[in-house]
């Protein structure tokens, strides 16, 4: 199946403008349950909008916006978007916990897996890259 450069710079806009809204819905559901917290806070709550921003929209709008770099594959994207999420979800977690004062065992596993599905997807990007560059040298 063949898929255009533009339609995939679209796509790539596109997954950028969703973790945007993503980032900002998060945001939101930080400062409500900041606000009925009782004064108690957490950075994880207040700062829970960054993993989708920076790990998110940031990247896909730099390739959707640069004209010469390459798109991800989908296996690329889908592994490094699931490490956003989990980063996402585990300060999530660390901060609501953290404001009933407690804690939990699981909470490292959220951090290690979403940091290691961010690394095989950029891994797997760059592979990618240098796989299509050796082709266009070997041609």
């Amino acid at each position: 199946m063949f898929v255009s450069l533009i339609d995939q710079k679209k796509h790539m806009r596109r997954t950028s403008l969703i973790f945007l809204c993503v980032a900002l819905f998060c945001g939101l559901i930080s400062a409500v349950y900041e606000h009925f917290s009782h004064g108690v806070y957490s950075n994880y709550m207040i700062y829970l909008f960054a993993f989708p921003l920076i790990g998110g929209a940031l990247p896909y709008a730099v390739l959707g916006l640069a004209p010469k770099i390459r798109c991800p594959s989908p296996a690329s994207m889908r592994t490094f978007n699931s490490g956003v999420a989990a980063l996402t979800v585990g300060s999530c977690i660390k901060g609501v916990l953290d404001i009933y004062g407690t804690s939990s065992s699981y909470q490292p596993i959220y951090w290690v897996l979403g940091i290691a599905l961010i690394v095989v997807g950029a891994a797997i990007y760059l592979f990618e890259v240098l796989s299509s560059h050796k082709r266009k040298a070997d041609a």
